[in-house]
């Protein structure tokens, strides 16, 4: 009956020890201790979806390595999740959006539209939502993402910043 106290204490110092070590993108860590991020693979959607089931993807943040190997959007937008997370959706004239851990360049198609293989965002702002104050650039917007074979579309409430 004695062993039990002792191996629920190990089995809590293990879970507290994996509660510090929190690599997740934005998470203050010592810059000193960790390698630099490496940016994500610029792919093809077909390439960045290929071997997943459509089911199982989601968008994912683009951090600020990622940033840096954007290829050119023609334009500066953004779709956030909050006001100030990192990004989800570049877009401009074309866009980029984070599927698999690759960065998938999109076609711009009009209307805050876009799509390459299969893959179609749309992001738009949201008329009626807010009161139409400047709030420092950002705009309630919307981000919606159909994937290929994929029964359902994604869509997220945000922020848009241009």
């Amino acid at each position: 009956m004695t062993r039990y106290p002792l191996v629920l204490l190990l089995a809590a110092g293990t879970l507290a020890a994996a509660c510090v070590d929190n690599p997740a993108p934005g998470n203050d860590r010592e810059a000193a201790l960790d390698p630099p991020a490496r940016p994500a693979q610029v792919a093809t959607a077909e390439a960045a979806l290929q071997g997943v089931s459509p089911h199982l993807v989601m968008p994912e943040i683009i951090t600020d390595a990622d940033q840096r190997n954007l290829p050119d959007v023609g334009g500066s937008c953004r779709f956030r999740m909050t006001r100030v997370g990192f990004p989800v959706v570049v877009y401009g004239r074309s866009g980029i959006v984070k599927l698999n851990g690759k960065l998938v360049p999109l076609d711009g198609r009009g209307d805050g539209r876009f799509s390459a293989g299969g893959v179609e965002v749309s992001v738009r702002p949201l008329v009626d939502a807010g009161d139409g104050e400047d709030d420092g650039g950002q705009f309630p917007a919307e981000f919606v993402i159909r994937l290929p074979g994929a029964s359902d579309e994604l869509g997220f409430h945000g922020y848009g910043e241009c």
